[in-house]
C-alpha cells in the first residue's frame, strides 16, 4: 500500500424508502440529489479526488493578493514544466516554501521569464501577447474559447468543431455559439473485447476516426474551425488516444490548415496508458510522454478538477502555432472575457489558496504509483463486472466504468431512457450515485422532436461510474459490483422514465426533472 488515510469521513445509514422519498422530491435527478444520503458516490471524478498531503501545506501558504499573487508567476513556470520541459523542470514552487521570495527569484519572473514562448509567454511579453489563462474550471475556459473564436466566422453555414468525443460541456458552449460539433468515433469503440486481455494490450478505442477525419477536411476544411482531441475520451467511455493517432491528426492539421487543440482534462491517464500499452513508450517518463503529446497541439485547456484539485482550470495558446495565425490577437480577446467574467487575470475565479493546491498537484499527479492505482482500480472493477455479466464497456477507462445500456436493456426503445432508470434503482437501493451519459443527457428526444428522425450516428448511450482517486478502497468497488449485480438480475423489473421538467435546457442532465413513466 502506497497511501494511508488521514482524515475519516462517516457514512450515514438510510432505509430504501427513505431514499427512494428524497429521489422522488428532486425529481429523480441524481445532480439534485443530497451527497449525505449516498454511500458510494460515483457521479463524477471533478473536483471530488483526495489532495495530496504536499497540496494542503501549499494551501497554507496561499496568498490571496488580488493582483499578481506570490503563486502566479510560480503557476505559470509549472505549466511550462508539466507541457514543455518533461524530465527537467524547474520546480520554481519549491522556494515558496522556504520563505518569501527574494529579489533574485522576483527578478527571474521578468528578466529570465522575458525569454519563453510556448504555451506560456514570460515577462512582460506575456502582456503584449497574451497566451496563459486561469480559469474556474474547464467549462469556463470552453466558453471563453468559442466565444471568442465566433467573432472570426462570418459565414452563413455554421463553423465546424470535429472531435473523437466532445464531452458535455464542450458540446454546449460549442452549441450556444453556433459551431457544430462532430464526434468521429471509431465505428468498433463499443464492440465486445476480450476479457483475458484485460491487461495485457490495449487498442486505444478512443481514437478519433482517421479516414473519416481526412473526408470531412477534404470537403469543409474552409469551414473548419478546429479539431479538439479529448485526453481520454470521456465520451468514449473512457478510452485512450494512442501517440500514432495524435501524430496522424497533426499532420491532416497542417496539410489543411486547421489548429489542433487538446482537452487535457485527463492527459495525465492518457499519458499513462500510452506508456504501459503502446509500443516503443515502454521505457519512456510519464512527463516526457506529456512534453510529445503537448508539442503536436496548438492549444489546450485543462479542467484542473480532473484527479488533481477542487477547483480550477488553465487554457494555453502555442505562441506562433496554427491556433494563433488562424485567430490572430485572440489572445486580447480571451484576456479581456476573462477578465470581464471572471475577475483579474492572476487569479481568474480561484482563490490564491487554490492555485497554490494546483501548482503543487502538477508534480504529483505525474507520478507513476499515484495514477496507476485508479486505472488498476478501475480495471479491477471492469473484470469484476464483467464476470457477474453485467455489460460494461472494455477496455474500461482510466477514470471510470460504463455501462452499456443497450446491451443491458435490449429490448427497450430508446425512448425509454433505461440508464436514467439504472441510475435510480443503484441510488434507492444501494446509495450509489452514477451519471446517466446516454439518450436523456444527449437529448436525443430533443433532436428527433427537431428533426423527424433518428441521427445518423446515434449517441452513445451509457451509464458513468467516475471513480474518484484515492477515495474509495478494495471494500467499496466490492460493494459496487455486488450492487449492480443485484440490479442487473432484477432489471425486468425496472421502470422506463420520461422528462418531466426542462427538456429544452441546455446541459439538461444537471437540472432536468425526470419521472418514472406510468404503466
Amino acid at each position: 500500500p502506497l497511501i494511508s488515510s488521514y482524515v475519516v469521513k462517516k457514512a450515514q445509514s438510510f432505509t430504501r424508502a427513505e431514499r427512494r422519498a428524497i429521489l422522488e422530491k428532486t425529481d429523480c435527478n441524481m445532480f439534485n440529489f443530497p451527497s449525505s444520503m449516498v454511500v458510494v458516490d460515483l457521479i463524477t471524478d471533478s473536483g471530488t479526488s483526495a489532495l495530496f498531503q504536499q497540496m494542503w501545506a501549499a494551501l497554507m501558504l496561499g496568498d490571496e493578493s488580488y493582483a499578481r499573487n506570490s503563486w502566479y508567476y510560480v503557476f505559470l513556470d509549472a505549466i511550462r514544466d508539466f507541457t514543455q520541459r518533461g524530465d527537467k523542470p524547474n520546480k520554481r514552487y519549491l522556494s515558496l516554501f522556504e520563505g518569501p521570495e527574494s529579489f533574485e527569484e522576483i527578478k527571474k519572473n521578468f528578466m529570465e521569464d522575458e525569454k519563453e514562448r510556448g504555451f506560456v509567454n514570460g515577462g512582460v511579453f506575456q502582456l503584449e501577447h497574451p497566451n496563459f489563462f486561469i480559469l474556474p474550471q474547464g467549462r469556463c475556459c470552453e466558453n471563453v474559447l468559442f466565444e471568442s473564436m465566433r467573432s472570426y466566422w462570418k459565414s452563413e453555414k455554421s463553423p465546424l468543431v470535429l472531435s473523437n468525443g466532445l464531452f458535455d460541456t464542450t458540446r454546449a458552449n460549442i452549441k450556444l455559439r453556433e459551431f457544430d460539433g462532430v464526434d468521429l468515433f471509431l465505428p468498433e469503440i463499443f464492440d465486445d473485447y476480450p476479457l483475458d486481455k484485460i491487461g495485457k494490450e490495449n487498442p486505444f478505442r478512443g481514437n478519433i476516426d482517421l479516414p473519416a477525419l481526412q473526408k470531412a477536411l477534404e470537403k469543409d476544411s474552409a469551414r473548419t474551425a478546429l479539431i479538439v482531441m479529448t485526453l481520454t475520451n470521456n465520451t468514449g467511455a473512457g478510452q485512450p488516444v494512442s501517440m500514432e493517432n495524435m501524430r496522424a491528426v497533426r499532420k491532416l492539421c497542417e496539410q489543411h490548415n486547421v489548429p489542433l487543440w487538446i482537452d487535457a482534462a485527463r492527459i495525465t491517464d492518457n499519458a499513462a496508458l500510452i506508456k504501459r500499452y503502446e509500443k516503443g513508450y515502454e521505457s519512456k517518463s510519464i512527463p516526457e510522454i506529456l512534453k510529445e503529446l503537448f508539442s503536436l497541439a496548438d492549444g489546450f485547456h485543462f479542467s484542473l478538477k480532473k484527479t488533481l484539485a477542487n477547483m480550477g482550470g488553465v487554457m494555453c495558446l502555442k505562441q506562433d502555432g496554427l491556433f494563433d495565425k488562424k485567430y490572430p490577437k485572440i489572445g486580447d480577446e480571451m484576456k479581456k472575457r476573462q477578465i470581464i467574467h471572471y475577475g483579474n487575470d492572476s487569479y481568474g475565479g480561484m482563490s490564491g489558496r487554490d492555485i497554490a493546491a494546483v501548482t503543487v498537484g502538477l508534480y504529483q499527479v505525474v507520478k507513476e504509483d499515484y495514477i496507476y492505482s485508479r486505472i488498476d482500480q478501475c480495471e479491477y472493477l471492469a473484470v469484476e463486472l464483467a464476470k457477474r455479466g453485467v455489460p460494461v464497456v472494455l477496455p474500461p477507462g482510466s477514470h471510470a466504468i460504463y455501462v452499456d445500456i443497450n446491451k443491458m436493456f435490449k429490448d427497450s426503445p430508446w425512448q425509454d431512457f433505461m440508464g436514467v432508470g439504472l441510475a435510480a434503482e443503484l441510488l434507492v437501493n444501494y446509495g450509489v450515485r452514477t451519471c446517466e451519459l446516454g439518450y436523456m443527457a444527449w437529448e436525443l428526444d430533443v433532436y428527433v422532436e427537431k428533426n423527424g428522425k433518428l441521427p445518423e450516428h446515434m449517441p452513445p448511450n451509457l451509464v458513468r461510474l467516475a471513480v474518484p482517486a484515492n477515495v474509495y478502497n478494495k471494500q467499496h468497488m466490492d460493494y459496487v459490483v455486488d450492487a449492480l449485480d443485484e440490479v442487473n438480475k432484477k432489471k425486468d423489473m425496472i421502470p422506463a422514465y420520461e422528462v418531466c421538467r426542462g427538456k429544452n435546457a441546455a446541459l439538461r442532465h444537471f437540472i432536468v426533472g425526470l419521472r418514472p413513466k406510468k404503466k
